[in-house]
């Protein structure tokens, strides 16, 4: 009976509340900071942790967010939802889960605004605590399924959020002004019949996914691929240019489908598809140029050939996916499977090409030998390969170097923890001084990716000169 009664006692005896001025709280950050935001668009959420570390208890007299109404800051407190609150209790060694969001009004400004606001905590002894609450908002012309009827051109003035399909007319033209820039929503994609029109010479032309914040402190969603859909290039699609365009994190890069190859479909020049689920450059049975051209770290191959008759001249093929073990290789190419499905290769020329990866063989060419004189025309000049030296089809490759040991050490970054890779080339790079001026090639390609000038006596091999 005593031990009832004393257990009775101590689970009825009251918390004791402090307002000595002294005993104050605790927070996990000092500040709460936002990735840039898209205007009108929500953030995701960022939690603060709010201790009582004294041995009483403290009454919060209010908890608000200072100029909500202005800012569009939010919070969710104790299991409410608001942007003020009033007479909390948080007891003796006790915490509170504080999670804030934010959507930033448009700001009626081509650059990113700051936005600044606090959140306010009054304890009950008058003392307050203050947590500063920041984000950069973003004005962007936000599209939905749009569809290019007449000839178009998007600015660089402030970027395109694009859900859905872009669709490309057959018969019109999409230009995209230097410095555009194109964020797509998942499962955003271009679909064109038409053509994409995109030069960036002056000023790099973006197409990414539309998550800026971070998946971890050190991983921005930028870095992950299948983050949008990617580029399909349709079979009465022709003519589309693209230079110094950066495509990156889509499920696939430019998948390009003809019915021939009596107009060139697509010349992509000094320009990087990077870190996508799927192929990054898909070319069937049509024509293209690529040149001086980073292609990389793809979860299918990074270049995928289907008949056709391509060119390709100082590009880096590197294939470091990191995100699985099974990946595709960094070059394939056929005129069709052993079977009734046959393309015929009319050309593919590779010159002063750097192609590698983390396998001991990154090159696949596959003949279809069911097919009575089928044409099956490549070569490979200059090329660092990232294979055994073959020993059919030889006289197709022309004073070409060998290497099937791990490559990575012949690039500038290769940083596999962060996801961050620079394919710009080392002091002691393999592909240095290896490529021809044959043709008379760098009358067409005097400068690599980056705009540095190459010359006849030390070329180096793939998109970037040492």
């Amino acid at each position: 009976m005593a031990i009832a009664m004393l257990c009775m006692s101590a689970c009825s005896k009251d918390e004791q509340f402090t307002t000595d001025r002294s005993a104050t709280l605790a927070f996990s950050d000092d500040t709460i900071s936002f990735d840039t935001l898209f205007t009108t668009i929500g953030s995701s959420t960022e939690t603060l942790m709010i201790y009582n570390r004294n041995s009483n208890g403290v009454r919060l007299k209010n908890v608000k967010i200072k100029n909500a109404a202005a800012t569009g800051f939010r919070m969710n407190v104790d299991g409410q939802f608001g942007t003020s609150f009033d007479n909390l209790e948080l007891y003796g060694g006790d915490s509170l889960f504080c999670f804030i969001e934010v959507t930033v009004k448009t700001q009626n400004n081509n650059d990113p605004v700051l936005i600044k606001d606090e959140l306010v905590i009054t304890l009950e002894s008058g003392t307050q605590q203050r947590i500063p609450l920041k984000v950069y908002g973003q004005d962007a012309e936000i599209l939905h399924n749009p569809t290019i009827t007449a000839n178009t051109t998007y600015s660089a003035t402030k970027p395109y959020l694009i859900y859905g399909a872009l669709t490309i007319n057959e018969g019109v033209t999409l230009t995209l002004a230097p410095g555009a820039r194109l964020f797509f929503h998942a499962n955003g994609y271009i679909d064109c019949n038409g053509t994409l029109y995109a030069d960036g010479s002056s000023d790099e032309i973006i197409l990414r996914g539309d998550r800026l914040d971070h998946m971890f402190d050190y991983l921005p969603y930028d870095r992950l691929d299948n983050q949008w859909l990617g580029i399909i290039l349709n079979n009465s699609s022709k003519d589309n240019y693209l230079k110094n365009v950066d495509i990156h994190s889509g499920s696939y890069g430019i998948s390009a489908n003809g019915e021939n190859t009596d107009n060139t479909k697509l010349t992509l020049l000094s320009s990087t598809i990077h870190n996508v689920g799927g192929n990054g450059l898909y070319l069937n049975n049509c024509a293209a140029i690529v040149a001086n051209t980073q292609i990389s770290n793809c979860r299918g191959n990074c270049v995928e050939v289907f008949g056709g008759k391509y060119t390709f001249d100082f590009c880096t093929i590197a294939q470091f996916c990191p995100w699985i073990a099974d990946r595709g290789h960094a070059l394939e190419f056929s005129n069709g499977s052993n079977g009734d499905d046959y393309k015929a290769l009319k050309q593919l020329s590779m010159t002063n090409c750097f192609i590698t990866g983390y396998a001991k063989d990154e090159v696949f060419g596959t003949p279809n030998n069911k097919v009575t004189d089928a044409e099956f025309n490549f070569k490979f000049t200059n090329c660092v390969l990232c294979t055994e030296e073959p020993k059919t089809y030889a006289e197709n490759f022309v004073n070409c170097t060998y290497q099937t040991t791990d490559q990575s050490s012949n690039f500038k970054t290769f940083d596999t923890k962060n996801f961050i890779y620079d394919f710009q080339l080392t002091e002691g790079s393999i592909a240095r001084g290896k490529g021809t001026d044959a043709d008379n090639i760098l009358t067409i390609y005097p400068t690599d990716r980056l705009g540095k000038e190459r010359t006849a006596s030390s070329i180096d091999v793939g998109c970037y000169q040492f």
